[in-house]
């Protein structure tokens, strides 16, 4: 499970990291490819479902640990899911709000 919320925790990031990288032109162009942006299209799908299904998976876990838990220690782990879910979402708003119609 620690590798899952590691894979979920690093790939909420990389859809910035390419947008700032491609926006100061330091990916060198990777970012007008058709590789590149099927990437980003794919991370722009892809991130917000891998962190709601992260969030929901630690939602089930903290319920069913949470007789064996604390409140605030089986509460924990969904709030910071719950907190990438957001952030992943705010990122995706951030990008498609610097799309060119």
């Amino acid at each position: 499970m620690n590798i899952f919320r590691g894979v979920a925790i690093i790939s909420t990031q990389v859809p910035l990291i390419l947008f700032v990288g491609a926006k100061f032109d330091l990916i060198f162009g990777f970012n007008r490819m058709d590789s590149g942006f099927g990437l980003i299209v794919f991370l722009f799908v892809f991130i917000p479902l891998l962190n709601l299904f992260w969030f929901i998976i630690e939602v089930i876990r903290s319920f069913k640990f949470s007789r064996h838990q604390s409140r605030a220690a089986a509460f924990l782990m969904p709030f910071i899911a719950a907190s990438f879910l957001i952030e992943s979402i705010a990122i995706d708003l951030y990008i498609a709000s610097h799309a060119r119609m």
